[in-house]
């Protein structure tokens, strides 16, 4: 309970009486001095004698927006590698830089056609006289028939005349003979039709897998996207060892694969919203989570998640370092400023002002982020909390409050 200006002023006279016992005239002017410089009222009033003034916030509840810090670098979502499907090939230009965007089907190289087109022509002169050679065993075919048709007729006659007497036994087995050759003579001609006709198909299949193989000198994008690496040569020989001609980031898409530590990892999920700065912060772009890693990596015990950029590669080069917060929910409750919480005895406590008049209150805390505290139990809304606990002042003592905003809705990083 604050004593009355009288009392006070004769308390501290008491007070004077057993000091002056020990002390001269001129160290008792000294303290005076002393204490009034100081500023520090006796028992909670001013050296004016008027209450001081405190700095106070009113408790009320908000919203804690809370956010997880991470980092990473700039990756593509997904790449494709082209290489060469031409062995010992050599380059012969390149028709496409890295950070390009290229589309479906775009010539990226070409490689030496001289051998292949050789190819061809003899492909080409092979194939011109086939169609004579396969009319030619046609005809042969047509004429071994007809041998074959008239010596069976032949046989057939003699047969008739034999039992007559008009032809011996053994112009009958002439005949005979005659008929066997001319069915040898049909069945080799009817082979060396098939081989005319395979040696047809074969120069056909021939020529196609030359054009394959022409195709092939040109290297062309099987993806639309940009060009994020090139290793391609003009000169360079061309080997299904060597490392891949270029590698292009399909339709453009890239992410930032962020790494974020074990304790915040499991309060990440897919979708949630993200806010994600390049160039140390003089660029941010929104996005969301797309993908979770489902397991944490060796040594480190780092998680990774994937966040799409919206921009896609025209955002941020591979590679590129990027940062990200990723919101990871709200809490509601009432959160004042840590300086306003005392820990000084088993359990914390704030101050209060109720009738301009002091009062401590036991509470519970929650988490702690950013300079705020949440009280989870002993404050009402309302309160007028002094934002600075401790201090000089007891229970009981005036004073006159001096209201402050307290900002509890602001973003909290959970780092």
């Amino acid at each position: 309970m604050t004593l009355p200006i009288s009392a006070y002023s004769a308390s501290c006279q008491r007070q004077e009486g057993q000091v002056l016992r020990f002390m001269k005239v001129g160290q008792r002017i000294s303290l005076v001095l002393v204490l009034a410089a100081s500023g520090l009222p006796g028992r909670g009033l001013a050296a004016d004698g008027q209450a001081p003034r405190v700095t106070v916030v009113a408790a009320s509840e908000k919203v804690l927006e809370q956010t997880v810090s991470a980092v990473g670098t700039v990756v593509p979502r997904e790449t494709t590698l082209v290489n060469a499907d031409l062995e010992g090939s050599k380059i012969n230009s390149i028709r496409a830089e890295e950070g390009d965007l290229v589309a479906q089907g775009q010539v990226l190289a070409t490689l030496d056609a001289s051998k292949l087109d050789i190819e061809l022509l003899q492909n080409d002169a092979q194939r011109s006289s086939m169609p004579a050679q396969l009319g030619q065993a046609f005809s042969a075919l047509e004429s071994a028939m007809i041998s074959r048709d008239e010596a069976e007729a032949d046989l057939r006659r003699a047969e008739k005349l034999v039992p007559k007497g008009v032809l011996s036994q053994e112009a009958l087995e002439q005949r005979q003979k005659a008929l066997a050759r001319a069915e040898v003579t049909v069945d080799s001609s009817r082979q060396a039709v098939k081989v005319a006709q395979a040696a047809v198909e074969t120069a056909a299949a021939a020529r196609k897998d030359i054009e394959l193989r022409l195709s092939y000198t040109k290297i062309i994008a099987p993806v639309a996207g940009r060009i994020v690496k090139r290793s391609a040569k003009v000169g360079g020989v061309t080997s299904s060892s060597s490392e891949q001609l270029f590698v292009i980031a399909n339709n453009d898409e890239f992410e930032l694969e962020a790494e974020i530590p074990q304790a915040q990892f499991n309060s990440i999920s897919v979708g949630a919203s993200t806010t994600i700065s390049l160039d140390d912060g003089a660029s941010t772009l929104k996005s969301a989570v797309r993908f979770i890693a489902p397991a944490l990596a060796d040594g480190t015990r780092l998680g990774r998640a994937r966040i799409p950029l919206p921009h896609g590669g025209a955002a941020a080069p591979v590679g590129a370092f990027a940062s990200a917060q990723i919101d990871v929910g709200s809490r509601a409750g009432i959160f004042l400023p840590s300086s306003a919480i005392t820990n000084t005895g088993e359990t914390p406590s704030i101050t209060i002002l109720k009738d301009n008049r002091i009062e401590r209150k036991a509470v519970s805390l929650g988490v702690r982020r950013g300079g705020l505290v949440q009280v989870r139990t002993g404050v009402d809304e309302g309160d007028l909390v002094v934002l600075k606990s401790g201090g000089f002042m007891d229970v009981g003592d005036e004073a006159i409050p001096v209201m402050e905003q307290a900002d509890a809705s602001a973003n909290i990083n959970q780092n």
